[in-house]
């Protein structure tokens, strides 16, 4: 979906912006900019006031996670931006034009953008409605596939976008006209409806972020040459383009903050705070330089447009002084965005709450499936767990697993289970581990070696030897002696949650390893549902008793409905 009709009750207030707004801006601005340099051609200082008019959607939902925006505001805002692209490139258009033909008439030019503006409305308006037919009828023939309307949804702007400039209609305002058509194809409640809309809006996320991040890496690439170009020119004085970039800025601004206070006469609660607050947060991005970077290099009569460069520099000065100016003064004008603080506490009650009703139900046929269900809270548990403090217990369970090993890898030895020659190397590996884990000196090759010339062995050089089988018994030996210990250890350990999780690795290398097993049960995704219903009782248990605030109750819900949605792609 590319268009939320969200602003119903802010229709004025988005008109006035996004259309009003543009058309002063380009009008006031293009005359200013004409006064300021005189030698710029007036399609010219149109076509740069025309790009500069619209704002930028990214941008202001971007800053609008910094600081505490009412909810009216944002739609607003959003609102505005998604308009005035339309009718900002629309004015560009025929500025760009004028421009290159070198040719403008007033009354045609009025009449012109009227009747291509109308009509790729109304064309806009048809084809997004026939989608939404289109759409009807496939579900009615029971294609509920729903990558391919994504697909569909996808193609279907460049397809009204084509369709509109083959009937000779703007095809820009075609797009925008059907997609705040086709958006109410979203408005219900249906689940089909509701997992397309989620599927529709995380697409159209990515698309949009890595659209935008594509414009600004070609202006990164672009840009060190254009501004050398400009600043190695002797005819231009460098002073004066920061001048122009300011004061240009400065009237923008100034146009907009106009536009808000006309607003303030049917807006009853807009305060002045508020209207500054609007005018900062109107921030230049994508479709500026998109505009910009369209310049022609030669018009129509063949002569080079020599001030392609200094109107992209100049754009681009704006654009970054609009985004500073916003960062530095948004929170002047707004309330402090209260952040949520993360209550660990709770959540890691919770979690071990969880962990302890699945273990309550391991059984032998279970206890794979469901250990690795225990698994995943284990790993969330450690995730929350303080890093420093997790580090140290895990250092300390693993140099206790290590020695267990070691242990029972001389007790098989010195009860001739097993071979030197296969002790040795086993002792040698676990030495090696303890002593890039410890760092302790006593684990060092030296003294490995003189603690090994301690021992007389020689009464087992002479034995027969089978070196696979007793790797094999010797492997076994050690995941049995560690279990036990682990399990003795989870008994009067202080460390819970670590034994735990080296406690679950081992059970399940055991299974994994033992060729008679009862059958298994394999339903994993019903266990990690059950898990999550415990979780969500669990969650609405502690926020009645007062542990957790509705926010913070909130935020651990969406998460947990996330975590539900990924059951698919974990299983």
């Amino acid at each position: 979906m590319w268009i939320k009709n969200r602003s119903s009750k802010k229709k004025k207030a988005i008109f006035i912006l996004s259309i009003c707004l543009v058309f002063v801006t380009v009008g006031a601005l293009g005359w200013f900019i004409h006064f300021i340099i005189p030698t710029l051609p007036w399609a010219a200082c149109f076509a740069l006031a025309a790009a500069l008019a619209p704002t930028d959607a990214v941008a202001v939902s971007s800053l609008a996670d910094k600081v505490k925006m009412p909810k009216r505001m944002l739609h607003i805002l959003e609102g505005e931006s998604l308009i005035n692209d339309a009718s900002g490139l629309v004015s560009f258009q025929f500025a760009a034009a004028a421009l290159l033909t070198g040719v403008f008439s007033m009354t045609t030019a009025v009449t012109s953008f009227f009747l291509i503006s109308l009509g790729g409305i109304a064309v806009g308006l048809i084809l997004g409605f026939l989608a939404i037919l289109f759409l009807r009828w496939l579900k009615n023939l029971g294609i509920q596939n729903n990558v391919s309307f994504i697909l569909f949804e996808i193609l279907l702007p460049f397809a009204i976008y084509l369709v509109a400039e083959e009937c000779g209609v703007n095809g820009i305002l075609a797009v925008v006209a059907g997609g705040i058509v086709y958006s109410y194809h979203y408005k219900s409640i249906k689940l089909d409806k509701a997992q397309l809309n989620v599927l529709s809006k995380s697409t159209w996320s990515i698309l949009s972020f890595n659209l935008n991040g594509l414009v600004f890496i070609l202006l990164g690439t672009q840009l060190p040459h254009i501004t050398s170009v400009v600043w190695h020119n002797q005819f231009i004085d460098n002073r004066l383009v920061f001048i122009y970039v300011l004061v240009i800025a400065f009237i923008l601004l100034f146009c907009r903050f106009l536009c808000f206070l006309a607003i303030r006469n049917f807006e009853e609660s807009f305060s002045l705070k508020q209207s500054l607050l609007y005018t900062v947060s109107g921030v230049r991005g994508t479709i500026t330089l998109v505009s910009a970077l369209s310049l022609p290099l030669v018009l129509n009569n063949g002569a080079v447009f020599e001030a392609r460069e200094l109107l992209i520099s100049i754009a681009s000065g704006v654009i970054l002084v609009t985004l500073l100016l916003a960062n530095f003064t948004m929170p002047l004008f707004a309330e402090k965005k209260v952040e949520l603080i993360k209550n660990n506490e709770t959540e890691i009650a919770i979690l071990q709450t969880v962990i302890a009703q699945l273990k309550a139900q391991l059984t032998t046929a279970n206890k794979t499936v469901l250990g690795k269900v225990i698994k995943m809270y284990n790993d969330r548990l450690l995730s929350l767990s303080d890093r420093d403090d997790f580090s140290q217990q895990q250092e300390e369970v693993m140099t206790k697993v290590l020695h267990w090993k070691y242990t029972n890898t001389l007790h098989l030895l010195n009860t001739k289970q097993i071979s030197v020659l296969v002790a040795f190397n086993y002792l040698r590996r676990l030495n090696h581990r303890l002593y890039r884990l410890t760092k302790k000196t006593q684990y060092q090759k030296r003294h490995f070696m003189a603690n090994v010339m301690k021992n007389d062995f020689s009464q087992h050089l002479l034995l027969p030897t089978n070196r696979r089988a007793e790797i094999v018994l010797l492997r076994e030996s050690n995941r049995n002696y560690v279990l036990v210990q682990l399990r003795e250890a989870e008994k009067t350990d202080d460390q819970n949650m670590i034994i735990d999780f080296y406690l679950l690795r081992y059970a399940r290398i055991k299974a994994s390893h033992t060729t008679d097993q009862p059958e298994q049960d394999t339903n994993f995704d019903e266990w990690l549902q059950d898990a999550i219903q415990m979780e969500r009782e669990e969650l609405q248990a502690r926020f009645e008793n007062g542990d957790l605030k509705r926010l913070e109750q909130r935020a651990y819900l969406d998460k947990l409905l996330t975590l539900e949605n990924s059951i698919q792609f974990i299983s």
